[in-house]
C-alpha cells in the first residue's frame, strides 16, 4: 500500500522499476519482493504506480535505451555479417543521432526553429522547384502504341 501522503513504498518503486525494465507484472512483483500470491495486476492499477513506471521507462529509454540502440547500430554499421544496404542504414543513422549531416541548403533544423525571414526564403526556394518541375512536365501527348510494354 502506498503512504498516505502520496508518496510510494520501496517496494513499489521496485516494482515500478522491473515493470518498466521487463513489461511483466509477474516477474516485476517477484522481483520486487512481493509474496507469491500477489498479483502484480493489483500493484500497476494504482495511479501512482503506473505514473512511476510512465517515468521510469522514460528514464531507461533516455539513458540506457539509447546507449544501448547506439551500440547496435555501431554493431551493424562495423559488423561485416550484416548486408550492405543494413550497414550503411545504421552508419547514416549514427550520423544523425550525433549531429552530422546537413541539408542541401546547409540548414538541416526544423522549420518551427526559422525565422520569418528564413522560412519566406526556403518558400520561394521550394516555390521556385514547383515551377521547374511544373514547365518539365509533358502533358496532354497522345499515347503511342506499340511502346515499351506492349
Amino acid at each position: 500500500m502506498p503512504f498516505k501522503n502520496g508518496h510510494l513504498t520501496k517496494q513499489e518503486v521496485s516494482f515500478a522499476k522491473a515493470y518498466a525494465r521487463y513489461g511483466d507484472e509477474r516477474i516485476s512483483a517477484t522481483l520486487a519482493g512481493y509474496a507469491h500470491d500477489t498479483k502484480g495486476y493489483e500493484v500497476v492499477k494504482r495511479p501512482e504506480v503506473v505514473a512511476r513506471i510512465q517515468h521510469e521507462v522514460s528514464t531507461f529509454l533516455k539513458t540506457e535505451g539509447v546507449a544501448l540502440g547506439v551500440r547496435v547500430l555501431a554493431e551493424i554499421a562495423d559488423g561485416e555479417k550484416y548486408p550492405a544496404a543494413a550497414r550503411a542504414m545504421a552508419a547514416k543513422e549514427i550520423v544523425k543521432l550525433g549531429g552530422g549531416g546537413v541539408t542541401a541548403d546547409g540548414d538541416d533544423r526544423p522549420l518551427h526553429m526559422l525565422t520569418a525571414a528564413e522560412l519566406h526564403a526556403k518558400a520561394l526556394k521550394a516555390q521556385a522547384w514547383l515551377d521547374e518541375l511544373e514547365r518539365n512536365t509533358i502533358d496532354h501527348e497522345p499515347l503511342q502504341e506499340g511502346g515499351f510494354f506492349d
